[in-house]
């Protein structure tokens, strides 16, 4: 007998969650830095005659993401960045491999989570992970989720027609005078967040620039949003920040704002649209699997997002013009479809 789905709730902890007042990161042999404040994490670069890498050292999440590399000698990089982690107690590594070296991960000891197509300039790239701790690999809600993906794919009926906005409110790229109603939005949405969005000198700091922001707005007030954090060397961006007031949720109002801010990727031309939804929230898995995403994998206990690690799902989608020869006939275009049910936590995920 197939078990039910797990609703869409906040998880149960399995760890405290990490100090973020006063942090000291380990950076190398001998070298350390102290951090006093809100500290998220520290970018960092390793530099070797094998390899070059930029990292983000999390402290909030308690992991290391690979944020590029260069490497001659992948096993020299695995081992230096695997040091790294032990040395700070971090126990989730994450790196975005590419087609040419993504099995020397795994012989390392990795595991494949998910393929991100197109992330590279249009070339896939291999999501792979080494977990340093047996709760950090382990999540009691996989099968769940997996069910909860097989109930959304098994809607056959993918796009469509566009609902129309609902009458009173408007949509539009995010400005700098929509920055203090952007953090009450989020400040209100999210009890824990796996990035500093909370905070208004950050949000500066990547407004319009490093991620795009975009709006829907009724009666004067910001009710929901989304973002783009842009990756324009690899031309992907990461469609994100997903958040909608409560009182506004089962309105369709989250796919509008993900159709505008991928207009605006393909004025600038992008190839790459991608998301991570949270495991469990059936809303926006749907509306991601329903704007025509792909669910090419799940990554385990990746960011605490309620106070808890969550997996997620990365859904991708190729944002470049289809030829002519691969555009659907009308008689197989899809027709629109009513939103999925919004539960309490529906429309509120950084997707």
């Amino acid at each position: 007998m197939t078990p039910p789905l797990v609703p869409d709730i906040k998880p149960v902890p399995t760890k405290p969650r990490a100090p973020l007042g006063v942090v000291e990161l380990t950076l190398g042999d001998g070298q350390t830095v102290k951090a006093v404040g809100v500290v998220y994490g520290l970018e960092h670069t390793l530099r070797t005659a094998d390899f070059e890498a930029e990292l983000f050292l999390d402290q909030y999440n308690q992991r290391i993401r690979v944020l590029s590399y260069r490497a001659d000698d992948v096993i020299a990089l695995v081992m230096a960045v695997r040091k790294l982690a032990e040395a700070n107690g971090f126990d989730k590594i994450i790196v975005m491999a590419s087609h040419d070296d993504w099995q020397e991960f795994l012989r390392s000891g990795y595991v494949l989570e998910a393929v991100l197509e197109y992330y590279h300039q249009g070339r896939d790239a291999f999501v792979v992970s080494e977990f340093r701790s047996q709760e950090r690999l382990h999540s009691p809600s996989l099968m769940e989720e997996t069910l909860l993906i097989e109930k959304i794919t098994a809607e056959r009926t993918v796009g469509g027609g566009r609902r129309p906005l609902p009458e009173g409110y408007a949509l539009r790229l995010a400005r700098r005078d929509d920055i203090f109603s952007l953090l009450e939005l989020y400040s209100e949405i999210f009890e824990s967040y796996p990035s500093p969005l909370k905070h208004a000198s950050y949000l500066e700091h990547i407004f319009q620039k490093e991620s795009l922001f975009a709006v829907c707005v009724h009666d004067g007030q910001v009710v929901a949003a989304a973002s783009a954090e842009l990756l324009p060397r690899q031309r992907a961006a990461e469609l994100t920040d997903c958040a909608t007031r409560r009182e506004a949720r089962g309105k369709g109002l989250m796919s509008h704002l993900l159709r505008r801010l991928e207009e605006e990727l393909r004025r600038r031309e992008y190839v790459c649209a991608y998301t991570m939804a949270r495991g469990r929230s059936f809303g926006m898995n749907s509306v991601f699997y329903q704007l025509g995403y792909e669910y090419t994998g799940r990554l385990v206990n990746n960011c605490d997002i309620y106070g808890a690690y969550e997996d997620m799902n990365i859904w991708v989608k190729d944002l470049r013009p289809l030829r002519a020869d691969e555009r659907p006939s009308s008689s197989e275009a899809a027709v629109d479809v009513a939103p999925p049910p919004t539960s309490a936590a529906a429309e509120a995920s950084p997707a």
